[in-house]
């Protein structure tokens, strides 16, 4: 069953009404979940983890920390953003503690672009940064729908919606991240959605979520988190990707 089709199965069957379903599912947007071939088939669309592929001229000493690369050429069709048609997406992050602070967000991770046809090689990272390199494994694209998240915006402008959405999020739907990278969509944060003002650069237009990936916990170094990379819609169209802004959430140290 597609996804708004089991969000309307599973709200019926908490009593929401018909006419709130309909104005809930509005707000679905499109997103792409990259996940290992255990999680089912799909077809391959980028790697997660191992050594980056990068042009000479673009600099990586190991941080940020490289999570994953995305063949847009092999990407399913339906996304709502306006992605390059060939070409890969590398997108880093930290994968250690973050650093809190006015400007974290400008050296915490980045979005690199390589153009087809333009010459890579794999980049080793420096000594105290191998450790975060993970064993690479294939990713395969499953496209899919999901909602915004409880709190935000959209279903706090509705209190008839906004009272029953609470409960049903509590007891009836999962707006968790799935797979190791996710590709558009509503963010699915920890605490607060990173995609809801006050916008990065003081922004009055609202910026959108470009990806999201688990950060995996690693002994004595990180607890689990979320990282997000947001965009504007314009720079995605125009292939500036060096504008992207990294947002992090961590759940507190056991």
């Amino acid at each position: 069953m597609e996804r708004r089709q089991e969000f309307r199965a599973s709200a019926r069957e908490y009593g929401i009404p018909e006419h709130l379903i309909d104005w809930a599912l509005r707000f679905a947007l499109p997103r792409i979940e990259l996940r290992p071939e255990e999680h089912g088939p799909g077809p391959v669309v980028g790697r997660y983890g191992g050594l980056p592929l990068l042009p000479p001229d673009v600099e990586w000493t190991g941080y940020p920390h490289y999570f994953a690369s995305v063949d847009c050429a092999a990407l399913p069709g339906g996304l709502d953003l306006p992605l390059p048609k060939d070409g890969h997406l590398l997108f880093f992050g930290n994968k250690d503690e973050p650093e809190w602070g006015d400007d974290s967000e400008d050296t915490e991770g980045r979005v690199v672009y390589v153009p087809a046809g333009i010459p890579t090689a794999e980049r080793q990272p420096e000594a105290e940064h191998a450790g975060y390199v993970s064993e690479p494994f294939p990713l395969h694209g499953h496209p899919a729908w999901n909602m915004p998240s409880t709190g935000h915006d959209v279903i706090e402008s509705d209190e008839e919606w906004s009272q029953r959405w609470e409960e049903f999020g509590d007891i009836g739907y999962d707006n968790a991240p799935a797979g190791e990278l996710t590709l558009g969509g509503h963010a699915s944060p920890i605490w607060d959605d990173p995609c809801l003002p006050p916008y990065p650069d003081g922004d009055t237009t609202p910026w959108r979520l470009l990806a999201q990936a688990h950060i995996p916990a690693m002994a004595g170094k990180t607890s689990l988190g979320t990282i997000f990379w947001l965009m504007r819609p314009e720079d995605i169209a125009e292939r500036r990707f060096g504008k992207a802004k990294v947002r992090l959430e961590m759940y507190p140290p056991e």
